[in-house]
């Protein structure tokens, strides 16, 4: 299935090879641009919302953190996966609290963000196992963590999203169907009062829930 994909990245070189990588890659029915947020909520009040979008971080007027909240406010069925450097570790943390459904570094290959862009859109997790525990290892722990009462299914299915599975693959491995994943999924969001699959993975590695 090609993707409609929308970036936002005020670096107009990395834009401008970002834009002719997806541009040319078959599975990509459409690329726009745009500098900053305000252009993209400028343009999403008059035109149909695309599959996924692709949110830098280090944003001018407004940042991606903020433009991700807003956007969850009034679209809250956009994809947002954040595209960034490994610099910004808070942030990251921040954008998926916000409700990012995931975030790819901007060193990962154009083959790499295609890939993960197409997985983010069937369900699966883009973020990083690895990256992420590196970067919450990073971030110190304020006050103790509230107890969630997950069930032991659920912290499984938790386990599966930090490997990256989708909800198919987590399917098969747990020989359930894709409705009873489903059904896990709107509890563990509920219990951990998160919006997607990669805020629910971070919560978790961050509250020990997983490791």
């Amino acid at each position: 299935m090609a993707i409609n994909v929308w970036v936002v990245e005020d670096d107009a070189s990395y834009r401008r090879t970002l834009v002719k990588v997806l541009t040319n890659d078959p599975t990509i029915a459409q690329c726009r641009a745009f500098p900053s947020c305000i252009e993209l909520f400028d343009t999403l009040a008059n035109t149909v919302q695309p599959d996924v979008i692709l949110m830098d971080l280090g944003l001018p007027r407004l940042g991606g953190v903020e433009g991700i909240i807003q956007l969850r406010q009034t679209h809250p069925d956009l994809v947002i996966v954040v595209l960034t450097v490994f610099s910004e570790k808070e942030k990251v943390l921040e954008a998926i609290d916000a409700g990012a459904a995931g975030y790819l570094l901007k060193s990962a290959s154009s083959e790499q963000i295609v890939k993960n862009l197409h997985d983010v859109i069937k369900g699966g997790s883009v973020l990083s196992p690895e990256i992420a525990k590196i970067v919450l290892q990073n971030i110190r722990k304020t006050a103790p963590e509230p107890e969630f009462n997950l069930a032991a299914r659920e912290i499984e299915v938790l386990e599966q999203l930090s490997q990256g599975c989708s909800v198919k693959e987590i399917a098969r491995n747990l020989d359930i169907s894709h409705s009873t994943v489903s059904t896990y999924l709107a509890r563990i969001y509920s219990k951990l009062q998160v919006q997607s699959q990669s805020g629910a993975v971070a919560k978790a590695l961050r509250s020990g829930i997983i490791s």
